[in-house]
């Protein structure tokens, strides 16, 4: 029997748990393990070339914070065999094989930096699966996992779901009752992880930050997961899953685990827009009332969140958000009812496959300026940063024009990534495969490409995220900034001088008739399209303890003027039959002067830059394409490629 035909007939329902059991002994169960290399932990090797001096004014560096390998049991289920050391190697440029098809991938340019994130919660089941004689080997989650046997998935995904105050389980059968085996056997599968991290990291040329990802599920596919990166090599000797505590419990155990000066930790909450009100609500993760003491734990560690991912957008969304055009883009579910956004006590959660304001960073920006008000501080004064959630072990592997998919055997082929068959993921999640995207990329501003200065840019919220792109974005602002920085051949360093970039407070006002000057800037990707606007995007405080938004087009393409808050369409097309764009619109480089019109210093307030490019086929449209088949109803065949900026904050006195 095959392991084709073997996967074939336990796709067929409950009875193959049976099967699959009946056959443990036989044929199935002799695919060899993946073997996992052991060996005592190694700090980074000794690095005999002289780095770089330290910039100032601070370099773009592109990366990715949110990656999985087989390490991961759903990467590993998929069909995954692309490690941590396969993962870096990708990274810095090298091909490699996207899993269950047979096609190989590279890079367009290597990536500065990355992290691998595997999944906390199976590291020590891919130990126990993979190493003969453990107590879980033969245990039918194991066999299933060795032999890619896709009616697991369910089961494992299931063990991970919390609900209210009832949190997620080791699955018995690899883990023992009380999950400690695995438990155990992750030390050795997160002491690999390090080495691999240790022996790719190039201070001066490419550098890796050690992480891991802590994954509770909800109910349908919800999530409230948290990818921990860590500044350098001294970290905790093993790392913290669902099965070990709620999201309040892990920012706990960093405060122990992680002692600074030697060990710092971020804790970046990913794609919001999946986790049903309870990432950003009123309420813990176990749905006790939420304190100003566990917000104020939140707001040490968690500086950052995703804003765009694989599993789409989580900025804004059409219906949410007054008089922005932009709030359409890849969002993935539609906007609650009254009735879906109503919290259920007993989770914390309102309907699933829906969202509502808190579910959409700017949403939660403009809550956080009710609680400075509120508590005194603000607990969500968050930095942007894109990821792939990639699955494929290929870090950055976002580009529209070569996406082959991110999650092995699940989205492989293009028919699966058209919605024209489902999968696994696709049925559990309750989404389509067309929803799917090939993801965004981290940027950092930093004076050098080590680990402390990276992890430094990404603490002090000096980032930026995009849609996959690798277009650079700044924002400095200030009331004391000069005017004309745009035409100024010492802009950046006036700007640090003057004024705060991207990630900081303006401070007080000079005088009461005072308003904020801004300077936004940016620069295409010369393997994407051109730009073809800048855009200020602002949310703030109003009196009655509101809150508003309003967005600003301050540059245009091609000469032209915003006229009313808007600018003029400078004619940029794509022709759908062959992806080929027109030529002759955008810009190589934007940048402008800004004074915010409706500034009033009782308010508080935010700030940030969003930057969108020319139009391009997106990758659903050339998977339509090359299979002869029409494009998907309900989706765009094009996509305007972007970025955010970490927004600039006003805390009125």
């Amino acid at each position: 029997m095959t392991k084709r035909t073997i996967r074939k007939v336990l796709g067929y329902g409950a009875l193959a748990l049976l099967l699959l059991a009946a056959l443990a002994a036989w044929k199935i169960a002799r695919r060899e393990p993946q073997p996992l290399p052991r060996g005592p932990l190694l700090p980074p090797a000794a690095q005999a070339a002289q780095l770089p001096p330290p910039n100032p004014e601070r370099n773009a560096y592109f990366g990715e914070t949110h990656l999985h390998t087989s390490y991961s049991m759903d990467a590993n289920l998929f069909g995954t065999r692309n490690d941590p050391r396969t993962a870096y190697r990708f990274a810095k440029g090298e091909e490699v094989e996207i899993p269950e098809t047979g096609l190989r991938q590279r890079l367009r340019a290597p990536l500065d930096f990355a992290a691998v994130t595997d999944h906390a919660e199976g590291l020590g089941l891919y130990a126990q699966c993979n190493t003969p004689g453990s107590s879980g080997y033969w245990s039918i989650d194991c066999v299933g996992m060795r032999n890619q046997v896709l009616l697991v998935f369910p089961r494992l995904f299931k063990a991970n779901i919390q609900s209210g105050p009832e949190r997620a389980h080791y699955p018995e059968g690899g883990c023992g009752a009380d999950g400690r085996a695995c438990i155990t056997a992750a030390r050795d599968v997160w002491r690999d992880t390090q080495n691999a991290a240790n022996e790719h990291y190039q201070p001066g040329r490419f550098t890796t930050l050690i992480g891991f990802e802590y994954s509770p599920t909800l109910a349908d596919g919800g999530m409230i997961h948290r990818n921990v990166l860590f500044r350098g090599h001294q970290v905790p000797d093993n790392v913290f899953g669902a099965g070990d505590g709620f999201a309040e419990d892990l920012l706990r155990w960093l405060d122990v685990q992680c002692k600074a000066p030697a060990c710092s930790a971020l804790a970046i909450p990913h794609n919001p827009n999946f986790s049903w009100g309870l990432m950003f609500g009123d309420r813990n993760a176990d749905a006790s009332p939420i304190t100003p003491e566990a917000l104020k734990l939140r707001a040490r560690y968690e500086t950052l969140v995703e804003v765009f991912q694989a599993k789409g957008s989580s900025e804004c969304a059409a219906g949410l958000s007054v008089n922005d055009e932009q709030c359409g883009f890849e969002n993935f579910w539609p906007v609650c009812t009254p009735e879906q956004a109503k919290i259920d006590a007993k989770t914390g959660q309102h309907a699933a496959h829906c969202v509502a304001e808190t579910d959409l960073v700017r949403g939660v920006l403009k809550k956080g300026l009710q609680l400075q008000r509120q508590l005194g501080f603000n607990p969500y004064r968050f930095g942007f940063v894109g990821a792939t959630d990639n699955h494929n072990g290929t870090p950055g592997d976002t580009d529209e024009a070569t996406y082959k998919g991110h999650g092995g055997s699940n989205d492989g082929a293009p028919e699966q990534r058209l919605g024209l068959s489902s999968t696994p993921v696709s049925r559990t999640l309750g989404i389509k495969g067309t929803e799917i995207n090939p993801g965004g990329l981290a940027g950092v501003w930093a004076e050098q490409n080590t680990r402390e200065a990276i992890f430094d840019a990404l603490q002090r919220r000096e980032t930026w995220g995009t849609s996959g792109t690798r277009l650079r974005a700044r924002l400095f602002g200030g009331f004391a900034l000069p005017a004309g920085l745009a035409q100024r051949p010492d802009r950046i360093s006036a700007a640090y001088a003057s004024g705060v970039p991207m990630g900081g407070d303006l401070g007080a006002p000079g005088s009461a008739a005072a308003a904020p000057r801004f300077f936004a800037w940016a620069q295409r990707d010369v393997n994407s399209a051109p730009l073809q606007k800048l855009q200020i995007v602002k949310g703030w405080l109003k009196a009655d303890g509101s809150t508003a938004e309003r967005v600003w087009d301050v540059a245009c393409s091609d000469g032209l003027k915003p006229q009313a808050g808007r600018c003029p369409a400078n004619g940029a097309t794509v022709d759908l039959s062959n992806c080929q764009p027109s030529s002759g619109q955008g810009a190589a480089e934007l940048a402008v002067d800004w004074v915010d019109p409706d500034f009033r210093s009782e308010q508080q307030a935010f700030y940030y830059l969003r930057v969108l490019e020319n139009p391009v086929c997106r990758y659903s449209q050339r998977d339509a394409l090359a299979a002869g088949k029409p494009h998907p109803a309900g989706f765009a065949p094009t996509i305007q490629e972007r970025a955010w900026t970490s927004p600039i904050w006003y805390t009125a006195k």
